[in-house]
């Protein structure tokens, strides 16, 4: 039983088409989460305290699992992209609770521009002009929907600005995160020391800033567990597996799924408003994706 599903998982390893499918579904559990967030009654200070502190010992147990080693080398070459990811952290939960989701997701998806400038020096990838031009589609899809957001949708300029920051810290995080992939770091040991380095970061700033870190809910601490087995272990788990097989730039422009799942899923669930422009956008977004991957396959 144990050779058989060995040679399950070598097959499904070696098929091309498996890392995509894991990067698509990691960024559909990056967009639950902000629903998760929204959706809890403490601040976001709160949020990140103990979003952080769930996440450290599940990724430990996970690099564990999957035989992923811990070693000084590790941790040293894990401390810029582990704080990266604590500042992208704070400022990304912040951005949620401060404007709408529709805004606060769909900012960070300026994300393939800078990786686009980015991904033909360091990485030697190859864009050609389908690929500029689906991703430009896509680009502008998320446009129409942030510039669309209703006045009732809850959308703010300082979230806003927040939005912007986080998708800068994100993007260097990201960036350097394929780097030490292709250097052949286990992935789950290297998420492991990421969200130790984090901790570091985003803990103290939390217990600092926080004012109601004793007010959790029941519901809060579901939210939180939700979140730490979703976005954290689905969500960054399949994506960091799947940066060492496709390209950097590819893996970012799927981030933008992430932002039309967060919008639907605040219109269905948190009755936050969707103009008739915000959903154009969204199909604007999903068929330009759909082109994106077609172009790859071929």
């Amino acid at each position: 039983m144990s050779s058989s599903l060995a040679t399950l998982r070598t097959s499904l390893r070696q098929r091309e088409d498996i890392h995509i499918i894991a990067a698509l579904t990691a960024v559909t559990a990056w967009g639950v989460g902000p629903i998760f967030n929204k959706s809890m009654t403490v601040s976001s200070s709160t949020i990140v305290f103990y979003r952080m502190a769930f996440g450290v010992p599940i990724m430990f147990l996970m690099a564990i699992l999957n035989g992923g080693r811990i070693t000084r080398e590790l941790i040293q070459k894990t401390a810029l992209p582990g704080v990266l990811f604590g500042l992208s952290m704070i400022t990304g939960f912040a951005s949620i609770k401060l404007t709408s989701i529709a805004n606060a997701t769909l900012v960070t998806t300026l994300q393939p521009v800078l990786i686009l400038f980015v991904a033909p020096k360091m990485f030697g990838e190859r864009l050609t002009g389908q690929k500029i031009l689906y991703s430009f589609t896509a680009m502008c899809g998320v446009l129409i929907v942030v510039l669309a957001a209703a006045s009732t949708s809850g959308a703010h300029l300082s979230g806003d600005l927040l939005a912007v920051a986080n998708v800068v810290i994100w993007t260097a995080y990201f960036v350097l995160a394929k780097v030490r992939r292709l250097d052949g770091v286990h992935s789950w040991a290297f998420l492991a020391v990421v969200f130790m380095w984090a901790a570091v970061v985003a803990m103290p700033f939390g217990a600092i800033t926080s004012h109601d870190l004793g007010a959790m809910t029941a519901k809060d601490w579901w939210f939180i567990a939700f979140m730490a087995i979703g976005p954290g272990v689905v969500g960054h788990g399949l994506m960091t597996w799947s940066q060492s097989h496709i390209d950097v730039s590819l893996a970012s422009l799927l981030g933008l799924l992430s932002p039309v799942v967060s919008a639907l899923l605040a219109w269905i669930i948190l009755h936050q408003t969707l103009a008739p422009l915000q959903l154009l956008g969204g199909v604007v977004v999903l068929c330009s994706i759909g082109l994106l991957l077609r172009v790859q396959n071929t």
